[in-house]
């Protein structure tokens, strides 16, 4: 296979340690994670849906998790997967409004894996923060391969990319995709990465250092694009999705052929429900916008592999990743973990086996709140569900779903055990009130964790030397939507404050813009570009913090310029919020300052 050079990663140097008795040497991890799909995407649950062989296979030979729990969006999910904790007690409620940024001071399974002598890499979409310390690197992973924002197209992501077309950023460097000899027609952004993908596991085999790779692909998201490898006849997505599986079928290859497919835990699952038979969709809280397809195969731990199939349907969510990693390889958590950072999801790792026995009364009582609220600041009661099963020794006997749109709306419960559709509230009957009365309380206590940092910001910081030169995106503004680069082409009007910190103090560099730098050959402040072309006549920048308001300024443009330069003299060390604004010629708002383009000067 041809593909670009791996770049440095940093080794830490410790010995392979014997946790299990199956295999002599610790496992590598890979956790495979497509994006806005679920199980009607597969022929494993669909037969006449996308054709998956490759991921049907994976299913057949694995532990199946028939009621394994995500949120119903991007960004929550990831969060949620990576702390073991609720997405939004870590300060995640949202995609965009810079409430997709997992606050800083958090712990990641990368950290753990890292701390533990793993290898980390991550491929394809992050969507928890485009700047410092948000940034995957910042987080505990030292492979990055990825675009930034949410989505190919998005407003953060570099300019013109589809999943057809794009460039991406590999370790700070700027890669074009190109159709490389990996046994895929064409060129596609889930081959690119995956590609990568296995660049890094190449560099940690030959070092024989375990890895754990997390491969969260951006696709199937929407825009849909043809990838050059679709059959004849399929829709884009349809012809995604099987992309999906050709790559996934690579990887399995791939494990094969270097041999460590048997000692390589390798786990399946995606993002967001996306309806198909069951109640709701994406951003649904009930189980059609939560409940996902998950699999893991390991065989040389005795999970999964032929003839060692099993289904799990006990109650389990992302927030239980962390914690059964942590279990099953006997990882370390960080030292002197704050308790207002505690893992909240539990171990699942009784239930891989066969032994009833073993499984705890704990895990089984528990309940998990998921949430997914879009909102600037938390909302009580805004898109919840409340899941539980009731045990009678080993046997499930109800699986309770509490469900509430917003504050106003009333409350629903269901037994999706024999209600799987969500079609029969029955909230009302009496004979349930000692349930609605146990989960509601549980409600409470997870809005009490939520509530006690929901007043704060995620910053980005400034003028650190990690981060030299910081590109504030229209995507993060805080009180108006401007998602992707469609937004940009329109000129869609808007303005919103960025929460920021200054690193230091000193002469900072604002450059004001409405295209990005990728394009400055072909666009100016006022032409059309790709796009339509704006009246602007004045820009304007105010900073301030509290009652403090540091600069409020404006100042004529030059028409023909790339962008409005404010250099902003003696800006005060800490929490700042920066807003800018196009004007017009009638001193109306015109479009909006898409880019800002950031650096300490002195």
């Amino acid at each position: 296979m041809k593909r670009i050079p791996l770049f440095i990663l940093f080794l830490i140097g410790l010995s392979s340690t014997h946790f299990f008795a199956q295999s002599s040497k610790r496992p590598n991890v890979i956790f495979v994670m497509p994006d806005d799909i679920s199980h009607s995407a597969f022929s494993y649950y669909k037969p006449n849906g996308p054709q998956t062989p490759n991921i049907d296979n994976f299913a057949k030979t694995s532990i199946v998790f028939s009621d394994f729990h995500v949120s119903p969006s991007c960004s929550p999910t990831r969060a949620a997967l990576l702390t073991g904790r609720p997405s939004d007690v870590v300060g995640v409620w949202h995609t965009i409004n810079g409430r997709n940024m997992m606050r800083a001071d958090e712990i990641t399974m990368a950290d753990i894996f890292k701390k533990n002598g793993y290898a980390t890499g991550l491929f394809f979409k992050w969507h928890l923060g485009d700047n410092y310390p948000f940034r995957p690197k910042d987080r505990g992973f030292e492979y990055v391969a990825w675009i930034k924002g949410g989505g190919t197209g998005q407003q953060p992501d570099y300019w013109g990319n589809t999943n057809n077309h794009a460039h991406m950023w590999v370790n700070d460097s700027l890669v074009e995709m190109t159709d490389e000899d990996d046994g895929i027609e064409g060129a596609f952004t889930t081959n690119f990465f995956m590609n990568r993908a296995m660049d890094f596991m190449d560099e940690n085999i030959k070092k024989d250092k375990p890895f754990f790779a997390y491969i969260p692909l951006g696709t199937a998201h929407a825009p849909h694009v043809m990838p050059p490898d679709a059959r004849e006849g399929v829709s884009a997505k349809t012809g995604t999705i099987e992309n999906i599986d050709k790559n996934f079928g690579r990887l399995l290859k791939y494990l094969d052929d270097e041999g460590i497919a048997d000692n390589t835990i390798l786990i399946f699952t995606t993002d967001n429900g996306a309806g198909g038979y069951l109640r709701g969709g994406k951003g649904s809280n009930y189980d059609g916008g939560t409940r996902v397809p998950c699999f893991i195969r390991w065989t040389d731990g005795n999970l999964g592999g032929t003839g060692n199939a099993k289904d799990v349907s006990a109650l389990t969510a992302h927030i239980d990743w962390l914690p059964t990693f942590m279990d099953i390889l006997n990882l370390e958590d960080v030292e002197n973990r704050p308790e207002q950072l505690k893992i909240r999801g539990r171990s699942f790792k009784p239930f891989l086996d066969n032994d009833t026995s073993n499984d705890p009364e704990s895990y089984k009582n528990r309940a998990v709140t998921i949430n997914d609220m879009w909102t600037e600041f938390p909302e009580k009661y805004k898109k919840l569900s409340v899941k539980k099963d009731d045990w009678n020794g080993d046997v499930i006997t109800h699986k309770w779903r509490l469900v509430r749109t917003d504050s106003v709306s009333d409350w629903e419960l269901y037994d999706v055990l024999v209600d799987e559709k969500q079609e029969k509230n029955i909230i009302s009957n009496p004979a349930y009130n000692d349930v609605v009365t146990e989960l509601k309380q549980e409600y409470e206590k997870w809005f009490q964790l939520v509530d006690e940092r929901s007043s704060e910001y995620t910053r980005i910081i400034l003028g650190n030397k990690a981060e030299p030169q910081s590109v504030l995106h229209a995507h993060d503004f805080h009180g108006t939507v401007i998602w992707d680069q469609s937004n940009v082409n329109k000129g869609s009007t808007g303005s919103g404050f960025i929460a920021v910190e200054f690193d230091k103090i000193g002469t900072y560099n604002f450059d004001l813009r409405r295209w990005p730098k990728e394009i400055a050959d072909q666009t100016t402040l006022t032409n059309a570009g790709p796009g339509k072309a704006l009246n602007i006549t004045q820009a304007r920048i105010k900073i301030w913090n509290s009652e403090d308001v540091f600069v409020d300024e404006t100042k004529a443009v030059t028409p023909i310029a790339d962008g409005v330069n404010f250099s902003i003299q003696d800006l005060p060390k800490g929490p700042a919020f920066i807003q800018t604004w196009f004007y017009n010629a009638a001193g109306e708002m015109e479009g909006a300052v898409y880019y800002n383009y950031v650096e300490h000067i002195n």
